[in-house]
């Protein structure tokens, strides 16, 4: 009897089994046909699955991505003012409790780096969405923020995008200064902490 595969399954195993090849060579350098090897796959499989190597990636960070909205949720607090939430929000410690915390850092950084690089469009439409998602969330929290009393804050959308540029801008740093994992989240929780503080409304 044919053995059934599970065809989503199979796509996140293979998209997964390239993390450490791209964190070791840099997703430029790597080829489908190491990808392959990587997965255990013949090469003409992962074609099956994937139409190029930038689904591969994209892949990856969706299936990262979506861990973090599990681990978002369930750290959340409704009487969680609007500054916890949103430093929740960017608290990666999901990372570290499955044991990939270095690489996570390691995989976004080239997914930066081949970003600036690409010529095709395709990994600035795909981050681009990805950020909205951000923008949308701290926006939101925002708007929440002000509606409450907590904060008092006259351009949403500034202060929006600020945040998501220290997120942007950490991860370079965290790589020319080659911070570790835990170093480069406590870093970015304490600036938008102190940022946030700054609109925050002082109760006496």
């Amino acid at each position: 009897m044919a053995r059934i595969i599970d065809k989503e399954v199979k796509r996140c195993d293979i998209a997964l089994s390239a993390i450490e090849l791209f964190c070791e060579k840099g997703i430029q350098q790597s080829s489908i046909d190491e990808i392959a090897k990587c997965a255990g796959v013949a090469k003409g499989t992962i074609y099956l699955y994937f139409k190029n190597k930038e689904e591969i990636v994209f892949a990856i960070w969706d299936i990262i991505a979506e861990r973090h909205r599990v681990a978002f949720s369930q750290r959340v607090q409704e009487d969680m003012s609007v500054k916890e939430k949103i430093l929740v929000f960017y608290n990666f410690s999901e990372c570290d409790e499955e044991g990939n915390k270095e690489q996570v850092l390691t995989l976004y950084q080239h997914f930066v780096s081949s970003m600036l690089i690409d010529n095709t469009g395709l990994y600035t439409q795909y981050f681009e969405r990805f950020f909205q998602e951000d923008y949308d969330f701290i926006a939101g929290a925002l708007q929440e923020g002000i509606d409450k009393g907590e904060l008092s804050v006259d351009n949403i959308e500034l202060l929006t995008n600020t945040i998501i540029l220290i997120l942007k801008g950490l991860l370079i740093r965290a790589k020319a200064s080659n911070m570790k994992f835990a170093e480069a989240q406590s870093t970015l929780l304490q600036h938008i902490a102190y940022l946030l503080d700054q609109y925050t409304r002082k109760t006496r």
